[in-house]
């Protein structure tokens, strides 16, 4: 299993340091359910506990838990080569042995606790990098999608992402100390692109094999396909004795027509590694960036067993649909 350990991994990035943050909360009085994000991932969530339970599986650059974007034009489509990327380039993994938590090519600027709240600023790598020799997903190649300046030619990219997670008591989930709320907003600082996607995107570990998808109508969770599943309703994974449960929750009204969620398994091959990937994310496109634009993501992730997740979901969505 690739476990983050905080004190096996990088604390510098570029010409800084900071040390890995960690907040928690006590779910009835004696479960601590805590979130530490990474410097070596650049910000990102690199664990998820509950208790000694690991959640997150935290396999490098292109794992854990993080955001994920992809701009492209008219007659293009989204790309593994234009993949700003909030944990790093998948160069950062290279002759390294996994995990993986060796520095970031993003940059982190700020990752601080106030609280029971984590704010981070990052300029996001490209996950494929002008000095990636290998071709991506689909034959891609960098240099076909990304211009020979600055930021790309150090292996950045043109956008500024800025995220919180909120434990209780910060966030607005009153009275749910087994929840948190993850926000982010990315500014644009590139030419005009006439889409742009987003993922936020959880790597849980091997044994969450279980996925379900909540609806709202009926209060109540039901098993999907385990290899992929794609739904406008809220997914949840599960270890298979529904002990421990990641959901992710997004408002209604900041869900919209677009957004929709999105769970993947796959066994271990050439292409993602070393591990089994089962995977749950929150998927955004929203149109046409600009230069100057901005979006903002919301999400609430839910922990517990089965059947604490399922009355939890039932209690955000009264509350805020």
């Amino acid at each position: 299993m690739l476990t983050y350990k905080t004190e096996c991994a990088s604390k510098d990035n570029y010409d800084r340091t900071f040390p890995d943050v960690t907040v928690s909360a006590l779910v009835d009085g004696r479960n601590e359910l805590s979130v530490t994000t990474s410097t070596a991932l650049a910000g990102a969530i690199a664990s998820v506990k509950v208790n000694e339970k690991e959640f997150i599986s935290s396999g490098g650059h292109g794992a854990a838990f993080q955001y994920a974007f992809h701009a492209w034009k008219d007659g293009q489509e989204a790309s593994e080569c234009y993949n700003p990327t909030q944990a790093g380039a998948r160069r950062d993994d290279d002759g390294k042995p996994p995990p993986y938590h060796g520095p970031s090519t993003s940059a982190l600027y700020t990752m601080a606790k106030s609280g029971a709240s984590i704010r981070t600023e990052q300029r996001p790598a490209m996950f494929m990098t002008l000095k990636d020799t290998q071709p991506g997903w689909g034959g891609c190649r960098p240099a076909d999608r990304q211009p020979a300046r600055v930021p790309y030619t150090m292996g950045l990219s043109p956008y500024w992402l800025k995220t919180k997670i909120e434990m209780a008591p910060d966030h607005d989930a009153e009275g749910l100390e087994n929840v948190f709320r993850a926000a982010a907003t990315i500014t644009s600082e590139d030419e005009p692109y006439d889409h742009f996607s987003s993922a936020f995107v959880a790597y849980l570990q091997p044994d969450f094999t279980k996925v379900f998808s909540y609806s709202p109508r009926l209060g109540r969770l039901s098993e999907q396909p385990a290899q992929s599943h794609t739904s406008k309703d809220p997914m949840v994974r599960c270890t298979a004795d529904g002990d421990y449960c990641l959901g992710m929750y997004v408002k209604p009204d900041v869900q919209g027509d677009e957004a929709y969620y999105y769970t993947m398994s796959r066994p271990p091959m050439d292409y993602n590694g070393h591990f089994a990937e089962n995977t749950i994310q929150v998927t955004s496109p929203s149109g046409a960036m600009d230069e100057g634009n901005e979006r903002n993501y919301e999400t609430y992730v839910v922990v517990g067993n089965k059947s604490r997740v399922e009355s939890t979901m039932t209690q955000l969505h009264e509350a805020f649909q």
